[in-house]
């Protein structure tokens, strides 16, 4: 789950979760206009990565140190090996190749990071080698035009996919002042390679309040970028979130009534 909290004023506070199921279908949502075509199971397996999230999501944990839910950059790593798991189970629906590049996904994402050296990570990992080895193989062999660079490809998209939705999610300003949570993380590497690719120029946040309920309801955003990937402008994405204000919850259900949906729509325009 993305928590990302946001300053309305000075005395008042609200936490933005939007499940990884969402965040994963705007991944490849972003694919599916971009210029660069990739073949239907790449797009699937894009759009569908995170689908393991869903049962943890319907109840999420909540960290003790704050009253909210975990984080996707604060689980614990034995919640993450089964989320991961069910995520590459989900993908392998569309093939081999989708399971391939959504494990390698994850495989990544835990080599690079400081747990790589537990037990249960080194065991996870190589696990997941054999596995991804397995359904490449099976890729390649049913049909000649399929490539391993192809395959590398497909696996470089996953990731710009991901971290681009991301920083939509989670790093897209709200204002000047705004906090970067993917750069004050582990991800910060991740992240600098996406800005390696596209420049973000200063977006433009509006946020839309219900007359009746006097709560911030929609944040729309206005997002300049170079290069321009798009086949068409202004890009759209719309994504569901829930808000809550911030505060020490015991438990997800109390946290719940205390929550409203909030819509998040951006426009990705070109720098002019």
């Amino acid at each position: 789950m993305i928590r990302r909290e946001i300053k309305l004023n000075e005395k008042s506070s609200i936490w933005l979760l939007v499940s990884q199921v969402e965040h994963a279908r705007v991944s490849g949502e972003l694919v599916q206009n971009m210029r660069e075509e990739f073949s239907p199971d790449v797009v699937e397996a894009i759009t569908h990565h995170d689908d393991g999230w869903a049962a943890w999501e319907n109840e999420p944990r909540l960290n003790p140190k704050i009253g909210g839910p975990y984080s996707f950059l604060e689980m614990p790593l034995e919640e993450a090996f089964s989320i991961w798991d069910n995520s590459i189970a989900a993908a392998s629906q569309f093939g081999p190749l989708a399971a391939y590049i959504v494990a390698g996904h994850f495989y990544n994402l835990l080599a690079d990071s400081d747990h790589a050296k537990q037990p249960t990570a080194v065991a996870w990992l190589a696990a997941k080698r054999k596995a991804r080895t397995t359904c490449l193989d099976a890729w390649v062999r049913a049909d000649r035009s399929h490539t391993l660079e192809n395959a590398k490809a497909a696996q470089q998209m996953l990731l710009t996919a991901d971290l681009f939705s991301l920083w939509l999610c989670c790093d897209c300003p709200v204002d000047a002042n705004d906090a970067s949570i993917l750069s004050n993380s582990a991800m910060k590497l991740r992240t600098d390679s996406l800005l390696e690719q596209f420049r973000f120029a200063m977006p433009e946040c509006t946020m839309f309040e219900s007359g009746s309920r006097h709560r911030v309801e929609e944040l729309t955003w206005i997002v300049p970028m170079e290069p321009f990937p798009f086949k068409s402008q202004p890009m759209s994405l719309r994504a569901k979130a829930v808000a809550v204000p911030v505060a020490h919850y015991a438990t997800w259900q109390e946290m719940l009534a205390a929550s409203w949906d909030m819509e998040l729509d951006w426009q990705l325009i070109p720098v002019v």
